[in-house]
């Protein structure tokens, strides 16, 4: 069972994801314990277990806001994703179950959905969903803590990325093929489409248009 700092720090971080705290927000444990409907203790533990953990930064000697990453953090993260997630797509092809392998269809399939009518939001939610079941059809928890801590600073780049139909088309092509090498177990495919994938991603976020800005 979730302690109540646990419970504040999952609230948190849906309410970067949903974007009701964009990047640059000021936030304050009583704004958000007024938000959370909580007390002030929980949600101050939950907001220095997201300061370690890069999702909200200091401003200033008191201030706390919700953090824009710089372009060097950008690439670091990548390069991590891109060792991990590859290697969890590996293992994942060799140990997958049936019900795992519906579920990323079904998933796939709804990401199509959300692409035909344009809606982002929901296809950015569902394609956490497609990485998390290949993560977990890895069956290595170690593998797929460390992974989740990585994604979690993923969160702050949620608006960027997929942004545009032509992002989101190559996005599901690529998903196709991650989902067809598992299909067909096929280990080293399933590494390749990943790191592919994560490079593709990178690139699609478009960060030296944004240099300047970044630095």
């Amino acid at each position: 069972m979730k302690s109540l700092s646990e419970t504040a720090r999952t609230m948190i971080e849906e309410l970067i994801l949903s974007r009701e705290l964009v990047v640059g927000t000021k936030v304050t444990e009583r704004d958000l314990a007024e938000k959370l409907d909580m007390s002030r203790v929980p949600v101050r533990e939950a907001i220095k277990d997201l300061l370690m953990v890069g999702l909200l930064g200091r401003v200033g000697t008191r201030g706390v806001i919700v953090r824009k990453l710089d372009t060097d953090e950008i690439e670091e993260i990548y390069a991590i994703r891109m060792i991990l997630e590859a290697r969890a797509a590996r293992l994942a092809s060799e140990r997958i179950t049936q019900q795992s392998l519906q579920t990323l269809q079904q998933l796939h399939q709804d990401m199509r959905e959300a692409f035909k009518e344009e809606d982002y939001a929901s296809y950015y939610e569902l394609n956490l969903k497609f990485h998390k079941e290949i993560h977990q059809a890895a069956h290595t928890p170690r593998l797929i803590e460390i992974i989740a801590m990585v994604m979690k600073e993923s969160l702050l780049l949620r608006s960027r990325g997929l942004v545009d139909r032509e992002n989101l088309q190559m996005s599901l092509a690529e998903h196709q093929n991650l989902l067809d090498a598992l299909i067909n177990r096929d280990s080293e495919l399933a590494e390749i489409y990943m790191k592919r994938h994560i490079q593709s991603g990178l690139k699609r976020l478009h960060l030296d248009d944004e240099s300047n800005e970044l630095s």
